[in-house]
């Protein structure tokens, strides 16, 4: 991503009549990206107004300080906490927007039809333009469309608003259109084989393409070619329907779809969700993901089309809460969210001067040498073969890392290890972690997003390249000015500083669910206080790295 960010900001189509102006401005503008920055992935330098230690030292007392005072104001009995067993829909307040006139004017279905038709035609545009467009990155849609609005700008939308891509899929609503279309050419046709999903596989399908995934955005050398993206996209958009075909789409998309995966976890942090109260269907869901028959179910977007209009609810909920489970996530879900830690952590690591150290460490040293030589012709470059394997290992060291302190956490609260196996702990401590996953992602490409996002508007009006001005937006001058450094530097430490405190309480409320005593509850969550602060300081250090790449 950050080959990207470096191309993006030195192009300048508002002077493409102009040969010799868009030379200069693309010069002037490549000299000031060059420069040393304390803020990861923004363009100038900033000089931090304290020193980085006393910040990383002041995000640290703060998080202890919250520790404490959660300790202090949460302390009713876990029991209570825990004497009804169900998703904690009756634990916090919901404002049924649907209530509303407007709102429920703006939720009906005939919207909902055009957006989710207009979201599929720009499925087809982004894969035409990639496809058979010009093949210069920023005057082309494709790259700017998946990397900047898909990748960044739809996650913070499912954190911060709620579960769009529910609506907005386009792999399933081709998918739906398609069998619409089967139906009516051929009734009788299956148009779904609608095999029995192997518990085992759980969203190890998933996980696999979201690694996969996270090494055509952080390594691979064509992740910025249009063309390359645009196979990409129908490789898997094929693997999809695949999917869907044998499975069923409702169980494909909640086992094997990423972002459907990454997006609805995400949301689970956002204020509002889509929930129905009739529990005959989620009894009936295919899927078998309902959280309480009793209670309804949110986010589910099979039993919330199934539903009535009387059942339907669109709720305003407090923010966070959807991260509380009642019984463990699956080891595979768990190994999921701890891949959206790792991919956009290693995403800020790869720029630093510490992995370019280790870059050329690599290349020269004896130790490796071998294996480099065994893994060079499946490579491209050396480069690629040693970012891969600095990625693999990566993430390998996030899954060890949360694992050592699940046990340390079962090891502080003296629990029986039979009464709390490791992986069961995991699973149910793992979704406390998505504030922090959603805080660095919004810190990490606050910059990229306001930046480069901007090439989106030239885009409209000449999605292929060809010179096009078809809503007159075509010589659109990119301000690379937009946001300074200074902002983007305390806006990041605002915001990993407010996810761990999240997360912290969150840990704190699952803890009262998990454990029996308010004393295991408390010692139980010293490992974790430790790996909020470590982590948060590793977070702003990364940040405050000169970017070298």
């Amino acid at each position: 991503m950050g080959r990207v960010i470096t191309m993006g900001c030195c192009i300048l189509k508002s002077t493409r009549s102009n040969y010799f102006l868009r030379q200069v401005l693309s010069t002037l503008a490549g000299v000031v990206l060059a420069s040393p920055v304390a803020a990861h992935g923004f363009a100038q330098r900033y000089d931090l107004p304290v020193p980085l230690w006393l910040y990383l030292t002041g995000a640290a007392a703060t998080l202890l300080l919250s520790f404490v005072l959660i300790a202090l104001f949460m302390r009713q009995s876990p029991e209570s906490s825990t004497a009804d067993p169900a998703h904690p829909a009756q634990d916090y307040p919901r404002l049924n927007l649907l209530k509303v006139p407007l709102l429920r004017l703006l939720a009906a279905w005939p919207l909902q039809r055009l957006l989710q038709w207009a979201t599929s035609l720009l499925f087809l545009l982004v894969l035409i333009a990639g496809g058979w467009g010009v093949q210069q990155p920023f005057n082309n849609l494709a790259p700017t469309m998946v990397w900047v609005i898909g990748w960044v700008g739809l996650a913070y939308l499912s954190g911060l608003l709620g579960n769009l891509w529910l609506l907005i899929n386009p792999w399933s609503n081709l998918y739906l259109a398609a069998q619409w279309l089967l139906q009516r050419v051929r009734p009788q046709s299956r148009s779904a084989l609608n095999l029995p999903y192997p518990q085992w596989l759980g969203c190890w399908p998933g996980v696999v393409l979201f690694a996969l995934f996270g090494w055509l955005e952080l390594i691979w050398p064509q992740s910025d070619q249009p063309a390359s993206i645009a196979s990409v996209m129908l490789g898997y958009s094929l693997i999809c329907w695949l999917g869907m075909a044998l499975f069923g789409r409702q169980t494909w998309l909640q086992r094997g779809e990423v972002f459907s995966l990454f997006f609805s976890l995400l949301a689970r942090f956002a204020p509002t969700e889509l929930r129905q109260n009739n529990s005959a269907l989620c009894a009936s869901c295919r899927t078998q993901e309902c959280r309480n028959a009793s209670e309804g179910c949110f986010d589910c977007p099979s039993c919330y089309r199934r539903a009535s209009s009387d059942s339907r609810q669109w709720n305003v909920r407090p923010p966070v809460i959807g991260l509380l489970t009642v019984k463990p996530v699956s080891f595979s879900l768990c190994c999921f969210v701890l891949l959206m830690l790792a991919i956009v952590t290693f995403d800020g690591f790869m720029a630093t001067p510490l992995w370019a150290d280790i870059v050329q460490w690599a290349l020269y040293a004896d130790l490796i040498r071998p294996l480099l030589l065994a893994l060079q012709p499946f490579f491209d470059s050396a480069l690629t073969l040693i970012s891969s394997l600095g990625m693999v290992l990566f993430i390998l060291l996030f899954i060890v890392a949360y694992l050592l302190f699940c046990l340390l956490m079962r090891r502080a609260a003296d629990t029986d290890t039979n009464a709390q196996p490791l992986r069961a702990l995991a699973g149910s401590f793992v979704l406390t972690l998505i504030p922090i996953a959603l805080a660095y992602h919004l810190s990490h490409y606050l910059s990229y997003l306001l930046i480069v996002g901007q090439y989106m508007i030239p885009l409209l009006s000449d999605p292929f390249g060809y010179g096009w001005d078809l809503f007159g937006t075509g010589h659109y001058f990119v301000d690379i000015g937009i946001i300074n450094a200074r902002t983007v530097w305390i806006t990041s430490v605002t915001v990993i500083v407010i996810g761990h405190i999240c997360s912290i309480y969150l840990a704190h409320r699952m803890a009262q669910r998990v454990f029996s005593t308010a004393r295991q509850v408390l010692r139980s969550q010293i490992p974790m206080l430790g790996l909020m602060i470590g982590y948060t300081m590793i977070s702003l250090w990364i940040l405050a790295q000169p970017v070298v790449e």
